[in-house]
C-alpha cells in the first residue's frame, strides 16, 4: 500500500516535470512595450477602457509598419495571405464600414468594399499610415457623439449596438495584429509589440 514515502515521490517528480514542461509564471510587472497598453491600475469606466485598448491597438498596427520600403509593405507570406499594408488599409475600411456606415448611418458610395485588402498603386507607408489615421479620427468623432454603449446602430445595412460594434472593432484589429506580428518576423525577423 503506497504511504508518505510514495506521496512524496510523486509530489517531487510532478513538481520536476511542471518546471520542464509549463510556462513560467506571469511576472508581477507588465512587458515592456513598443506601444504601452491602458494602465491596468488606473480604474476606467467601459467606454474608457474599450477606447484605450483601440488606441492601443490602432498604434500597434502601425508599429509595424516602421521601417518598411514599399516592397516590404506589399509582401504576401503566402499568395492568399494579406500585405501589412493591405491589413492596414483594411482595418481603415473596417473602422468606416463599422463606426460610421453601420453605427452612426453616415451615407457614402460604397464602392470602396470591392477595395478593402488593396494597397493603392503608388501608395507608401506614409499614405498607408495617413489613410488609417484619417479613418481612426473619423471613427473617433463618431465615438465622441456618442453618450452611451446602449445607443442603437442607425444604418440600414444591420442592426447593432455600440458596444457590439466597439468589441468587435476590438476583436478585429487584435485578430490582425496577430497577423502583422507573424508577417513582419517572417518579412525581416521583427519582433516585438
Amino acid at each position: 500500500m503506497p504511504g508518505p514515502a510514495h506521496e512524496t515521490r510523486l509530489t517531487t517528480r510532478a513538481r520536476r516535470w511542471h518546471r520542464r514542461h509549463m510556462a513560467p509564471l506571469p511576472s508581477d510587472t507588465p512587458p515592456e512595450m513598443h506601444v504601452p497598453r491602458p494602465d491596468e491600475a488606473t480604474p476606467a469606466d467601459e467606454m474608457t477602457m474599450a477606447r484605450a485598448w483601440l488606441g492601443h491597438l490602432r498604434q500597434s498596427a502601425i508599429y509595424k509598419l516602421e521601417g518598411l520600403d514599399d516592397e516590404q509593405l506589399r509582401w504576401q507570406p503566402a499568395p492568399t495571405a494579406n500585405s501589412l499594408g493591405a491589413i492596414v488599409v483594411h482595418l481603415g475600411y473596417a473602422e468606416r464600414l463599422w463606426l460610421r456606415v453601420i453605427f452612426a448611418g453616415e451615407p457614402m458610395d460604397m464602392a470602396w468594399r470591392t477595395q478593402i485588402f488593396v494597397v493603392p498603386d503608388g501608395w507608401s507607408v506614409a499614405d498607408v499610415v495617413a489613410f488609417y489615421r484619417a479613418e481612426t479620427a473619423a471613427a473617433d468623432a463618431v465615438l465622441d457623439a456618442a453618450s452611451s454603449f446602449d445607443l442603437r446602430s442607425r444604418g440600414e445595412i444591420r442592426p447593432s449596438t455600440l458596444r457590439w460594434v466597439v468589441v468587435h472593432l476590438i476583436e478585429e484589429i487584435a485578430r490582425h495584429a496577430g497577423h502583422m506580428d507573424i508577417t513582419r518576423e517572417l518579412l525581416d525577423g521583427t519582433t516585438g509589440r
